[in-house]
């Protein structure tokens, strides 16, 4: 399921020619641990916003909302800096093949749906959490965001295991 031949498959050979890429792919023991690095820093990811997803979806309502997201979002951030940078590794080691694999192009956009749902969410339903800190049922649309945080993660980490396959 790879689109051959174009501008794209240049990049990605210039990009695997890079010294990250080659070490990725010469020294025995690189591409396994970035992968152990890689998957540990995804499920930090997704375990803290599962977390707060599920609160919002009503889990654990005594759970005050503000304080679990005060707790949780650096570890997200930090979890998605070494998601990110794991990847952007793993993707060097096999640039050439990897750009034209659609399955990869999907997990990418899935990413950056994530990403625009998370921030639509800070940038509305999160405003109002004081209503719903303790006790309550989050409103329709925050309920909806973080259904569909969920969906999104899961849907990328099936991308990120079916690549290989594609």
């Amino acid at each position: 399921m790879t689109v051959a031949g174009g501008p794209a498959l240049g990049v990605g050979q210039a990009l695997a020619a890079l010294p990250p890429a080659a070490w990725m792919r010469e020294v025995s023991w690189a591409y396994p641990a970035v992968e152990t690095l890689h998957i540990i820093a995804i499920a930090a990811l997704v375990g803290t916003v599962l977390l707060v997803d599920l609160r919002v979806l009503g889990v654990s309502r005594l759970l005050p909302a503000t304080a679990l997201m005060r707790h949780a979002l650096p570890l997200t951030w930090i979890a998605f800096a070494a998601a990110a940078a794991t990847g952007v590794l793993l993707f060097l080691a096999h640039a050439a093949d990897l750009i034209g694999n659609r399955v990869f192009v999907v997990k990418m956009c899935l990413i950056g749906a994530a990403g625009a749902n998370a921030a639509a969410f800070h940038g509305g339903a999160w405003g109002r959490a004081h209503l719903w800190e303790v006790g309550r049922a989050a409103p329709a649309p925050a309920r909806l965001f973080a259904g569909l945080s969920i969906a999104l993660w899961v849907a990328v980490i099936a991308c990120g295991r079916w690549i290989a396959y594609a």
